[in-house]
């Protein structure tokens, strides 16, 4: 398996846990824009259990874990060329 293959799997494994996280969600989200931009604020509060949480928090951390290993065998590959 290449640097290629393993960017494409852990960006999977995230859309997946991100998905499967946002469909579970019960909360609420706000968001305030204004001008100057240090006013702006946004607000989310809430939580996912059950299936929802017990699969899309594994896939996430597995995705961002995969994300950073094939980050560093890219840059690897790059420094040898």
């Amino acid at each position: 398996m290449n640097a290629r293959w393993l960017t494409i799997v852990s960006e999977c494994l995230i859309l997946l846990g991100l998905t499967v996280l946002g469909s579970g969600w019960s909360g609420s989200a706000s968001v305030t824009g204004a001008f100057p931009f240090h006013s702006s604020s946004v607000q989310l509060t809430g939580s996912a259990s059950g299936v929802h949480a017990l699969v899309g928090v594994p896939s996430l951390v597995l995705g961002l874990g995969l994300m950073v290993i094939s980050l560093v065998w890219t840059s690897y590959e790059a420094v040898q060329r």
